[in-house]
């Protein structure tokens, strides 16, 4: 073999064998992160990482010694060797000590790109120890001497080289052979700490020492005052902290079950018709001419400092050309690449793009909330929603910062590493190549460190804005409780909190930022002095100088960029989740596809044996059975949690019968269209909302083509337009949000002023006097009659007094009807609704300190003189029942007559038989 065809084989091998181990290790481990490559098999105990980690350790630092033994030699006998050598010892350096850096201690590595890794050295590094050695058992005497032509030299190269194999063969065997062996000690109980952290946890996993030796695991008790209440945070996670971590525990969720991450991001291209105008094609253009103005500045990135070298030559008189000329050049070509150039035009060009996806894809997640069922509704807040539709901005922003921010910038690093290297020599493509991975690995490794500090910072931050609020929100009930020092010091504390929160993590990072910087400012340096060696040798001009500085310069922010990007798109992930978490939900109540507009023939409405459960384990209703004739009104009473308003939700289809059928003329419910069953409905709430509207506009939404006479006339029916003509501003009041500006009886009013407005066929009154005085219930009681005249009509109420007048009353227990019958059959029954209406009307009043002295209050309830004949006194709850037969049904009065005596409290004969007893309340003579 020829001096000149073994130069070319090693040349050859130095620039072959880095850039093969570069080109493995980043495809694989590529392919382990988008495949979740993860799995037990995978994973290796501890101490064998460690001792893998020191082996390449000692890997890597054959490299170095070699690198030393070549400056030695330079530095002795001022013998250069050549720069494929240099830069092959160099490339190793960086590939196997990021693949190092990559790896530390870690547990759970995915393997493969590292074995392979070393399996590439068992396979080239013997052939570099042989031509090592060939060349130094037959050195060309008559080339000229050099590093690499002393035998010397290259026998200690290859005597290292030897050692690097020993060494790939020995992380190999560690890995496959130490593996299949169970000598391990166990990772817990050698990693275990002599002290366990706080409830048994170590970095917030459980390990073997959970009930370590002298530890409480119970913690300790201490009495706080209030200063150290004060002084203590709160240690519950903040809404914004509850979101993050759902999110991710729901890309974790989704992860595991897709199996990689390309199965992953298929799952938002349900997004992509809102992103991209499928069936614009006008805009399609717009974004293939961004394109085109995102390559010409790539173009201009690279023309630009060339032509500022090319001024500075001309200056200097070293081209011989015009430097007026060379100097319009490079004003024309700052233009352009101004923002009055190329980037002003695709910025104009992107506008309606951009707005575009955020219109339809804001548009279409509205809408797609709007149109789920109620159980999505029910467990979720609105402020989640609301977000979650904002967060709709980052799946645009993800693809902006993928699509027209990371690829030209990639570009223009192609670009700089190319002609720098071409330029100036592979040195400098190197000193390139190595600043930049240097950067990024150290940007990435500050950037993970301030997660911790960054957690802390928004925590506090929530912290400080939670106190603050709740402070002055509950103002009154600060105040009242003289509260206000406490509330202060608590304050202060969150306030010092934060700031220290803040004072950490950005003094962190501003440390980071000047490491981050001297990482360039040294690869600036490296490029510079070997710019000005090859200037003072003849090599490169003065101009070639000035381009150099202003590429390092343009290498900056993409630098920066890249750093980050990681961290953005993670981000941008967390959110994007929320919305597609959404997007993804299926409404539980839908139409049928052959569903027909529902037809009215009166109202008349069943319950077939019909059964409903909430979460499919628990049944709240129970084979129902109801028929309700058209035009009459039924109600509905019993305990709380019965299943009352749940009858009222499943007949206007807010949820959907687990088991049975309603029909309404015949015509189940589930056969026609969700418009047309609503439309039939009119609902008056227990809690009405209101938008943040004027008063017109919200009684009108129930019918936006009523004209305004017809509003005043449902509101007169409902006995509120003359209060709300007394409002400053009349029908334009605006009523607040959610209607706080209004009292309870004048939102019940308002509510059934739109209930009459949409005239519905059926309506349904769901506790709609619940929390009223009584003489705002009898004015809505007045409006409710105009309401229900003629219509089939659902009552659901607690208070027995607003339902005695209803032609069924169905008494609720356990999901069942218990019993049903109108108010006199049920008070003669002397069940259930009996028992109820006894504890409403008999009312057990509280002692005083005179009652207990003089004696107590009997309360006792009389049908009215003017409504009883006085012919018997053998009467249930105001049923004759003396000869088999009803008479009128009574008003009840309440009388009381004073015992005195030394007893507080007195037993009293209830209608239906129960014994009850009446403490005294008031002193009365």
């Amino acid at each position: 073999m020829t001096d000149g065809e073994l130069q070319k084989l090693q040349a050859t091998l130095h620039y072959v064998y880095p850039l093969v181990v570069f080109l493995y290790f980043a495809v694989t481990s590529a392919i382990a992160v988008c495949t979740l490559q993860t799995s037990d098999s995978a994973k290796l105990p501890h101490v064998r990482c460690k001792a893998i980690y020191y082996i390449l350790l000692a890997f890597i630092g054959t490299f170095v010694v070699q690198v030393v033994l070549k400056v030695v030699e330079i530095a002795v006998w001022g013998r250069w060797p050549s720069q494929d050598t240099i830069i092959g010892l160099l490339s190793c350096i960086l590939i196997f000590g990021t693949e190092q850096n990559s790896l530390g201690y870690e547990s759970g590595t995915v393997w493969y790109p590292y074995y392979g890794s070393w399996l590439i050295a068992l396979a080239l590094e013997p052939v570099n120890a042989v031509l090592l050695f060939i060349a130094a058992s037959d050195p060309l005497e008559t080339a000229p001497v050099a590093f690499d032509k002393s035998p010397l030299f290259l026998r200690l190269d290859a005597s290292i080289t030897i050692v690097r194999c020993i060494l790939a063969l020995t992380a190999v065997l560690v890995y496959f052979l130490w593996r299949e062996s169970g000598i391990d000690i166990d990772e817990d109980e050698e990693r275990a700490p002599l002290i366990p952290k706080p409830n048994g946890r170590l970095n917030g996993a459980h390990t073997s020492a959970d009930s370590g030796y002298g530890t409480n695991s119970e913690g300790t008790n201490t009495e706080a005052t209030n200063t150290e209440a004060a002084n203590s945070p709160r240690d519950v996670e903040s809404p914004w902290e509850r979101q993050q971590r759902i999110s991710r525990e729901k890309i974790e969720k989704r992860l595991k079950n897709e199996g990689s991450w390309i199965a992953y991001a298929k799952g938002f291209l349900i997004f992509f018709p809102y992103i991209w105008p499928v069936n614009n094609r006008r805009l399609q253009l717009y974004a293939a001419l961004v394109g085109l103005c995102l390559l010409a500045g790539n173009v201009l990135n690279f023309l630009i400092p060339r032509q500022y070298g090319a001024v500075m030559d001309s200056l200097s008189g070293v081209s011989g050309s015009n430097p007026w000329i060379q100097v319009a050049i490079f004003a024309g070509l700052r233009l352009l690449a101004s923002e009055a150039g190329i980037n002003l035009l695709r910025q104009m060009l992107w506008l309606p793009i951009e707005y575009y996806s955020e219109e339809a894809l804001t548009a279409a997640a509205y809408s797609h909330i709007m149109n789920l069922s109620s159980e999505f509704h029910d467990s979720k807040s609105s402020s989640d929603l609301i977000v979650a539709i904002s967060n709709g901005t980052s799946i645009s922003n993800m693809l902006d910062s993928i699509c027209f921010q990371a690829l030209p910038m990639l570009i223009d690093l192609v670009i700089a590493f190319t002609y720098l290297s071409t330029k100036f020599g592979p040195y400098e493509g190197f000193i390139t190549i190595a600043t930049g991975v240097a950067f990024i690995q150290t940007a990435t490794r500050i950037i993970a460190s301030f997660k911790e500090k960054r957690k802390k910072m928004v925590r506090t931050y929530f912290e400080e804005h939670y106190i603050r609020q709740a402070g002055i929100q509950g103002w009154q009930t600060v105040s009242a409780f003289n509260q206000v020092p406490y509330e202060e010091r608590r304050y202060g504390v969150a306030v010092n909190s934060q700031v220290s929160a803040a004072k950490e993590l950005y003094s962190s990072y501003f440390v980071g930022h000047a490491f981050q910087y001297l990482i360039l400012l040294a690869g600036l340096l490296a490029g510079a002095f070997l710019a000005v060696y090859q200037i003072t040798h003849g090599q490169a001009t003065a101009g070639d100088f000035v381009m150099l500085l202003t590429y390092w310069g343009q290498l900056t922010s993409p630098l920066r960029f890249f750093s980050q990007l990681g961290k953005n798109i993670s981000q941008d992930l967390v959110h994007a989740e929320r919305l597609l978490d959404v997007m993804t939900t299926k409404p539980t109540v839908v139409e049928k596809p052959n569903a027909r507009p529902l037809k009215l023939k009166g109202g008349k409405v069943e319950f077939r044996n019909v059964s409903f459960s909430y979460d499919k384990k628990k049944d709240i209703l129970k084979g129902v059975k109801v028929s309700v004739p058209s035009g009459t009104t039924v109600a509905f009473v019993g305990a709380t949690g019965a299943g009352k308003s749940t009858i009222l939700k499943l007949l206007d289809r807010f949820y959907d019968v687990t088991g049975g059928s309603i029909l309404i003329d015949g015509q189940d419910i589930r056969d026609v269209t969700i418009s047309s069953l609503r439309q039939a409905i009119g609902i008056v709430p227990q809690s009405p909302i209101l938008f943040d509207d004027t008063v017109m506009n919200n009684i009108r939404y129930a019918r936006l083509t009523a004209t305004d006479e017809e509003v005043y006339s449902a509101c007169k029916a409902a006995a509120i337009h003359d209060h709300i003509m007394g409002f400053t501003e009349g029908y334009s009041t605006r009523v607040g949000e959610r209607g706080v500006k209004l009292s309870g009886g004048e939102l019940q009013r308002i509510a059934i002023a739109r209930a009459i407005l949409k005239q519905p066929e059926i309506v349904l009154l769901d506790e709609a006097t619940s929390s009223v005085d009584t003489d705002t219930e009898q004015k809505i009681q007045e409006g409710l009659s105009a309401l229900c005249r003629g219509r089939t009509t659902f009552i659901v109420a607690h208070r027995l007094s607003t339902v005695m007048n209803a032609d069924t009353i169905f008494v609720v227990a356990n999901g069942e009807i218990a019993e049903q019958g109108s108010h006199e059959e049920l008070i003669a029954k002397n069940g259930k609704y009996a028992e109820l209406w006894s504890k409403q009307i008999f009312v057990k009043p509280k002692e005083s300190r005179e009652d207990k002295e003089n004696g107590g209050i009997i309360v006792s309830v009389t049908p009215s003189a003017a409504q009883t004949d006085g012919s018997s006194d053998e009467r249930t709850n105001g049923v004759n029942t003396s000869n088999g037969t009803q008479t009128p049904r009574p008003t009840p009065t309440v009388t009381t007559s004073i015992v005195t005596g030394k007893a507080n409290g007195q037993a009293v004969n209830t209608p239906n038989g129960h014994i009850k007893e009446v403490d005294l309340s008031k002193n009365q003579s």
